[in-house]
C-alpha cells in the first residue's frame, strides 16, 4: 500500500468542507436576489464551516457531545461525497432554480456530514431524513410536473423512516445510548436482535435500491430531472451505503452478528446475487438511456454488497472504494443524460451519431460505461477486481462467479448505446454548456487517473476499513 496518498487524505475532508462554505457564502453574498434565500444560505453554510472547524480540533480527540466522531473512515467518505455534492450543483449554474438548489445542497452537505461522521444510531436517521428531503424539495422546484416522482421518494422515505425507527425500538432498551459502537447490555435475545437486523436491512434496501425494494428507482430516476437524478444516483445512494456499513459492520459486529456465515453476511449475501441479476437483466431490454441506467445502478449496489458480504478487511475496502468510484462514473454519465435530454434525446436509437454532433460527449459517456462494465485500466476494474478478490478469499466463490457473469450481461446493454454512438449519421454538432463540460471531464480524468493508480483510493480506503472491522 502507498503510504502517501493514504496519509494525505486523513485531514483534508473538513478542510474542504469549510473551503467549500466560505465559497458558496462568497457566492451568496455577492447576489442581489431573493435576500432571504441569501440569509438563509449564508447561515447555514456559515455554520457548516463552524461544525467542521470543531470536528477536524476534535478529530485528534475523541467524541463530539456522543453524536458525531472523526476518524479515517468518517473523513474519506464525507470529503469524497461532499466532492461529489459539488459536482452535482455545478450542472445547475446556469439553471433557473440555482438558488434553490444551492440552499438545499446546503442541507444535503449536513446530511452527509451526519451520516458519515455518525457515532450515534440518532446521528445516522437524522442525516438521511436530510438528504431525502432536501432531494424532495430539489424535484418539487423544477414545477408542478415533477409532483409525481417528488411523491414517490417522499412516501418510500417514510417507509423506510418507519423500518428504522423501529428496529431501533427493538435494540433502545438494551443500548440506551444509541451508539453505534457499544455492546448490548445484559438480556437482548438473538430473536431481539436478528428481528433488529432484518427491520435495518429493509429499511436500507430502500435507500439503496437493493432486491426487492428497488422498483421505485427506475420511475422516479427518470421523472426527475438530470441532474437531480446524477444527485440521487451519486449522492444519496452513497450516504445510504454509509449507513449500511456504519449498522451491520460497526453495530452488529459488537453484537456479535457479523462475520462469515453469520446471519449479517447471509442476508448480504442473498440481496447481492437478487440486485446484481435484477437490475442488469432488467437493464438488458430498456430502450429508454435514462431507465437503463437507473436499473444499472440497482446492479451496481449488488457489487457493493459482494464487499459487505465477505465479512473481510479486504472486503470492506473493496466496498468503500467502490462506493466512490461508481459516485464517480454515475454522476458523469448522468450529467452527459441530463445534457442530452435537454435537447430531446432520450432513448437509445436517438444516441446515433453522437460521435459527430460531439465527440467528447461521446468518448466520455463509452469511458464511463466501460468503466461500469468493469474493463481494465478504468476505476470500475480495479473495483471489482478487489471485491470478487475479497468472495474468493472468504470462500463465497459462487458470489465471485456470478459478480463475474453479471459484468459480462451488463457489457451488452453498454455496447448497445456505444455502438449507436460511433454509428456514421448526417446529423448538426450540438454543443455542451461549459459547466456539464466540466463535471464530466472531471469524473472522466479521475475514472481513468484512479484506474491506472487505484493506490491513490487504496490507501485511504484501507485505512478507512480497517477502523470500520
Amino acid at each position: 500500500m502507498n503510504v502517501i496518498p493514504a496519509m494525505l487524505s486523513l485531514h483534508l475532508a473538513l478542510p474542504l468542507i469549510i473551503a467549500i462554505s466560505i465559497i458558496f457564502c462568497s457566492l451568496t453574498l455577492l447576489t442581489n436576489e431573493r435576500k432571504m434565500y441569501n440569509a438563509i444560505e449564508v447561515a447555514l453554510f456559515g455554520i457548516a464551516a463552524i461544525i467542521s472547524f470543531i470536528m477536524l480540533w476534535q478529530s485528534y480527540s475523541g467524541i463530539f457531545l456522543h453524536i458525531l466522531q472523526a476518524n479515517a473512515f468518517s473523513e474519506l467518505l464525507f470529503g469524497s461525497l461532499a466532492f461529489g455534492a459539488m459536482l452535482v450543483l455545478l450542472l445547475t449554474v446556469n439553471a433557473k432554480q440555482q438558488k434553490e438548489m444551492r440552499l438545499l445542497m446546503s442541507l444535503v452537505l449536513f446530511g452527509i456530514f451526519m451520516v458519515s461522521f455518525a457515532y450515534s444510531v440518532l446521528a445516522i436517521i437524522i442525516g438521511l431524513e436530510t438528504v431525502i428531503i432536501a432531494t424532495v424539495f430539489m424535484i418539487l422546484s423544477n414545477g408542478k410536473r415533477y409532483i409525481e416522482p417528488a411523491m414517490k421518494l417522499f412516501i418510500l422515505g417514510a417507509i423506510s423512516t418507519g423500518l428504522f425507527v423501529a428496529a431501533l425500538a427493538l435494540l433502545l432498551p438494551y443500548n440506551p445510548s444509541l451508539s453505534i459502537t457499544t455492546s448490548l447490555t445484559q438480556g437482548a435475545g438473538r430473536f431481539i436482535i436478528g428481528l433488529s437486523l432484518v427491520l435495518f436491512a429493509a429499511a436500507l434496501a430502500v435507500e439503496t435500491g437493493a432486491f426487492p425494494f428497488n422498483l421505485w428507482i427506475p420511475d422516479v430516476y427518470d421523472g426527475s430531472p438530470g441532474n437531480i437524478t446524477a444527485l440521487m444516483a451519486g449522492i444519496n445512494k452513497k450516504v445510504a451505503f454509509v449507513a449500511v456499513l456504519e449498522i451491520f459492520i460497526i453495530m452488529f459486529s459488537s453484537y456479535g452478528m457479523y462475520g462469515n456465515g453469520n446471519l449479517v453476511s447471509t442476508v448480504f449475501f442473498v440481496l447481492s446475487i437478487f440486485t446484481m441479476f435484477f437490475g442488469n437483466l432488467i437493464a438488458l431490454i430498456q430502450k429508454n438511456v435514462k431507465k437503463m441506467f437507473a436499473y444499472s445502478s440497482i446492479s451496481q449496489a449488488g457489487y457493493i454488497f459482494i464487499g459487505i458480504s465477505a465479512a473481510t478487511k479486504l472486503g470492506i475496502e473493496g466496498s468503500i472504494f467502490y462506493i466512490i468510484a461508481h459516485m464517480l462514473m454515475i454522476i458523469g454519465a448522468f450529467s452527459i443524460v441530463f445534457w442530452l435530454e435537454s435537447n430531446n434525446i432520450k432513448n437509445i436509437d436517438e444516441y446515433g451519431g453522437l460521435k459527430d454532433r460531439n465527440p467528447f460527449a461521446a468518448v466520455a459517456l463509452t469511458i464511463l460505461m466501460l468503466s461500469m462494465a468493469g474493463i481494465p485500466p478504468l476505476i470500475g476494474f480495479a473495483g471489482k477486481f478487489i471485491l470478487f478478490s475479497s468472495a474468493v478469499y472468504s470462500n463465497d466463490i459462487l458470489l465471485a462467479v456470478i459478480g463475474i457473469i453479471n459484468s459480462f450481461i451488463s457489457i451488452y446493454y453498454y455496447a448497445k448505446v456505444i455502438n449507436q454512438m460511433f454509428q456514421k449519421r448526417m446529423s448538426p454538432r450540438i454543443q455542451m454548456p461549459a459547466n456539464i463540460a466540466a463535471v464530466v471531464a472531471i469524473c472522466t480524468i479521475l475514472v481513468i487517473i484512479i484506474g491506472i493508480y487505484p493506490q491513490i483510493l487504496l490507501g485511504p480506503s484501507y485505512l478507512a476499513a480497517a477502523y470500520v472491522i
